[in-house]
């Protein structure tokens, strides 16, 4: 890309010990021409990071967005609300540590437990509240939970995600970032985001239809399928014995 010197602004998504992996190397991803990294954090809190098996610890995620910011890339974090039976003193907690991480945008996300995840083991026996699969996109709740009503929880994120970016060290990079490429990426994302917020607090009143005293996740789904998840397996092919440079030229021959 960078010998080629292709005109291509490039957006992708990525784990935040991946880019603690490449800090010697960040320079080039920018200058073949990435602005944007979604980081799959999850969440801030270390346990349930431990519990969902992630793979990440919060001292990577803080790390990834510094090392970003270094090198005029911009970072996008998920955080994930709902994995545990979480209360109102969690989500505070875990708006603290958003703020301590200081990403440049954030996508407030529930968490949605599919068959070939390890958390729908952990899952299993939480209620569906949420049973129209169309909605099992990540920005509608699905699972119960005990501490907290679905409006609660749903007016917390969504009171999270307009704290988190309209703080004013937010809100002078959208307003005056020095690269004119990543300011008109960011205002367009938070003109996108401001309309689809609107929509989803629309769409929770008046739209969503959730039930009170639906069945187990496992009776919902059935079996989990963790086991059957091949996409992080390396596969290493057995290598063929040499053929003798002898028994090779007869065969050619004949």
């Amino acid at each position: 890309m960078i010998a080629e010197n292709v005109p291509v602004l490039i957006v992708g998504s990525t784990r935040a010990d991946d880019i603690v992996r490449d800090a010697d190397i960040l320079h080039l991803y920018r200058k073949a021409g990435v602005i944007r990294w979604l980081l799959g954090m999850e969440n801030t809190d270390e346990a349930t990071l431990s519990l969902i098996r992630k793979g990440g610890s919060t001292k990577s995620d803080r790390e990834a967005i510094r090392l970003l910011r270094r090198h005029g890339i911009l970072s996008m974090a998920t955080w994930v609300a709902g994995f545990e039976d979480e209360t109102l003193r969690d989500l505070w907690r875990g708006f603290r540590q958003l703020i301590a991480y200081d990403p440049d945008q954030i996508q407030a996300l529930y968490v949605t437990p599919h068959r070939w995840t390890p958390f729908f083991r952990i899952a299993r026996d939480r209620k569906v509240i949420q049973q129209d699969v169309r909605l099992w996109d990540y920005k509608h709740q699905v699972l119960h939970m005990t501490r907290l009503k679905p409006w609660m929880l749903f007016f917390a994120v969504k009171l999270i995600e307009v704290a988190v970016q309209s703080r004013p060290k937010a809100l002078a990079r959208i307003l005056f970032h020095p690269d004119p490429e990543q300011r008109h990426s960011m205002r367009w994302y938070t003109k996108m985001g401001r309309r689809v917020w609107f929509r989803e607090v629309w769409g929770f009143l008046a739209r969503d239809r959730r039930v009170t005293d639906g069945p187990t996740l496992a009776e919902f789904w059935g079996a989990p399928q963790d086991a059957e998840e091949e996409s992080m397996i390396i596969r290493r092919r057995a290598r063929k014995p040499a053929v003798p440079a002898l028994e090779g030229e007869r065969r050619l021959a004949g």
